[in-house]
């Protein structure tokens, strides 16, 4: 990303939140805005794009003088992305296709996956990029037709994007004749005047070309009269070489797919590209119907997987390992579900924030996508197993709130019966029976227990080493859940250096860290109810920085219920632990609360690591670094932090993160549920 930016440039992190709500006015829902080099390897666009569910722009723009106009150019990036989509050019289909336009070539067959829509469109011809090409300089010149009647506000915005785009356009003379006819199209969708460019045409077929869009001129156009038009200019190229139409169907019938025929190293076509005007990426960008499409499929097998996990739960007959193996299963086949297609967080919006360099002593602007997405759960059941199984603890966490003191009370005046006199009262009173009436009997003033101006937020890890399974302290140093070792210590060490899928059958199930941990947030949340806080539970993990994962269990508005518990028990290993960004949008969060007291506490199992927290993932200091900048931020911005860790080894690393009161480390993680509810008291009180 780039860092170094003109004073009047701007970046799409300055101008994220405003161009976010411009897009969901637009669209009617939410989109993300990511940068276009997000986007690797074959899906790498040259500018802007679209996946259905982001729209990707470039990291920055100084294409004029001023920041009004600059940003006036990301505008008019967003509204055509969006435009494409409210004007039907992802719904095309080829069913539909061969309904409206006569004599489309037949599907030739091919090997794999021929693609849906206009991948399949543009796999009918010989020379698909041609095809490609041509489609979208009309379905672009369509849309933006269309944007112009129905948002006459973007007009300037548009006329100066053309003027910029047709001032860096190659001069006509230097291009060969046929591709100086492709530029003139695209200098027509452009808004250059009709008459010049077809003064300047040699090929004499530029006249028909642009006969061709009087279709597109309408809002009764659609995506068919583009591909339609697109057909009619394909073929038309073929007419320098002095084919006629019977020859051009011969060719047709012989082949299945049209060519436009080549007088070789006369056209400047020659091969499947040739020699393509480049497009306008400044502001229209590209159609990339396979990046939909592949987003469509990780939408599908997502739902799939949601499905399998929500159908998950078994009768009470069946084994709890055979649903612990299962969950686990369905979890190992998101994250190859990730590594292969990206992370899609369908329905989560996203936030930007900044992240700490310590190497370089600076921030990096919007360097982290924080993906907000609520859970929700279907185990009703969690929260009856939980108060069974921390019965004793349930009954002292109870107790010991019920005697926690507000921090405010309130009067009640008049009243009769309190711990004050209220002498306005009793000068009333006295006045009344001087007067001869009736004096009022309430004097008092009594104080009453105030609500508690709290807001706490636990924000829970969430990463992968939350799944390594814990000592069952039921059993003895000489049996530890069944693990092959020889005390508490080794099975602590044993656990850390090992996968669950390590274990023998006879260990499994083993509670987990993420066990004990959910079990202490519903513990939490039930007691908080009783005293009268308002607090929310949050989840964290993610892959890398574009991917950093946010789930709320549950929120500060929501009222503690099954549906709340059970989107706790929901609360599972994902994978790695980006805590800096995790903690900033906590915060953020927490001041959105009326509260005088905000509180985030933060329960982990390890330090902060990613595969890209800093440049060399094997230095865990960047991120420390990073989450200890944050943690300050949180300070400054007026919200309590405390760390609790149940890693044996967090002092190394805590006490470079945090003061030493603002962290708490737990040799046993049993102990986590009674240490949350005294450290509670203590923060609060």
């Amino acid at each position: 990303m780039s860092l170094a930016v003109s004073s009047s440039g701007v970046t799409l992190v300055e101008a994220q939140r405003v161009l976010g709500l411009f897009a969901q006015g637009i669209a009617g829902r939410y989109l993300h805005l990511k940068p276009s080099e997000t986007l690797t390897g074959h899906f790498r666009p040259n500018g802007v794009t679209t996946d259905g569910s982001a729209i990707y722009l470039p990291s920055s723009i100084e294409l004029f003088d001023s920041r009004r106009d600059n940003l006036g150019v990301y505008r008019i990036a967003v509204l055509h992305q969006v435009g494409l989509f409210e004007a039907g050019t992802y719904d095309f289909s080829m069913q539909e296709a061969r309904a409206r336009i006569a004599d489309l070539p037949p599907e030739a067959p091919r090997l794999g996956d021929p693609g849906v829509g206009l991948a399949r469109f543009f796999g009918l011809w010989l020379r698909p990029q041609l095809m490609r090409w041509l489609f979208m300089t009309l379905e672009d010149l369509r849309v933006d037709r269309i944007l112009l009647r129905r948002f006459p506000g973007a007009r300037s915005d548009l006329a100066r994007v053309f003027a910029q785009a047709l001032a860096t356009r190659p001069p006509l003379e230097s291009l060969t004749p046929q591709a100086a006819l492709l530029e003139g199209l695209l200098r027509y969708s452009l808004g250059q005047d009709a008459e010049q460019l077809v003064a300047q045409d040699s090929t004499g077929m530029l006249s028909g070309m642009i006969a061709t869009t009087l279709t597109l001129d309408s809002d009764a156009a659609s995506v068919y009269e583009s591909a339609a038009a697109a057909v009619r200019c394909y073929k038309l190229l073929a007419m320098p070489s002095g084919f006629s139409e019977d020859t051009e169907s011969a060719q047709t019938e012989a082949t299945g797919r049209f060519r436009p025929p080549q007088t070789a190293g006369s056209d400047g076509l020659d091969g499947d590209d040739g020699q393509l005007p480049p497009g306008t990426s400044d502001f229209r960008g590209q159609v990339l119907p396979e990046l939909v499409q592949r987003q469509m499929r990780i939408s599908a097998i997502t739902a799939q997987l949601e499905a399998a996990s929500a159908m998950s739960l078994e009768p009470e007959t069946q084994q709890a390992d055979t649903e612990a193996e299962r969950q686990r299963q369905i979890e190992a086949d998101r994250v190859a579900l990730y590594r292969a297609f990206g992370q899609l967080q369908s329905g989560a919006r996203s936030f930007l924030y900044d992240e700490w360099d310590y190497l370089g002593q600076r921030y990096l602007p919007g360097w982290c996508r924080v993906h907000e997405k609520r859970l929700r759960g279907n185990d009703f059941e969690f929260i009856g197993r939980v108060r069974q199984r921390h019965a004793a603890l349930m009954r002292t966490i109870r107790r010991q709130f019920m005697a926690v003191r507000p921090e405010s009370y309130r009067r009640e005046r008049p009243v009769r019966d309190g711990e004050q006199i209220d002498l306005d009262a009793i000068i009333e009173a006295v006045i009344d029976r001087r007067n001869g009436q009736l004096p009022d009997d309430r004097v008092y003033i009594r104080q009453l227990r105030g609500e508690r101006e709290v807001a706490c937020a636990f924000l829970l890890d969430m990463s992968a080493s939350t799944d390594y399974p814990i000592p069952d302290p039921d059993l003895d140093g000489k049996s530890v859940g069944a693990l092959p070792v020889a005390d508490q210590e080794d099975a602590y060490l044993w656990a850390v250096s090992h996968s669950p899928d390590d274990l023998p059958a006879s260990a499994q199930p083993v509670r987990r860290v993420i066990d004990v941990a959910r079990e202490s947030m519903a513990l939490m949340s039930e007691a908080l109810h009783l005293l009268g806080d308002s607090h929310a539970v949050y989840g964290f993990s993610g892959q890398g920085r574009e991917e950093v994962e946010f789930y709320v269990a549950k929120d500060f508005n929501d009222p503690v219920s099954e549906r709340s518990w059970s989107a706790i028990a929901e609360m599972k290993p994902r994978r790695s632990t980006r805590m800096g960004a995790a903690i900033r949008h906590a915060v953020r969060r927490l001041n959105m609360q009326p509260t005088r007291t905000k509180l985030l506490i933060m329960i982990s199992d390890g330090y902060p690591e990613d595969s890209d927290y800093g440049p060399d993932r094997h230095d865990h200091e960047y991120g420390i670094q990073d989450t200890a900048r944050a943690l300050r931020e949180a300070e400054r911005a007026g919200v309590r932090t405390f760390c609790v860790t149940v890693d044996r080894a967090g002092h190394d690393y805590l006490r470079r993160m945090c003061e030493a009161e603002r962290y708490l480390v737990i040799d046993e993680i049993e102990a986590l549920p009674d240490a949350l509810s005294k450290l509670y008291r203590v923060l609060t009180n």
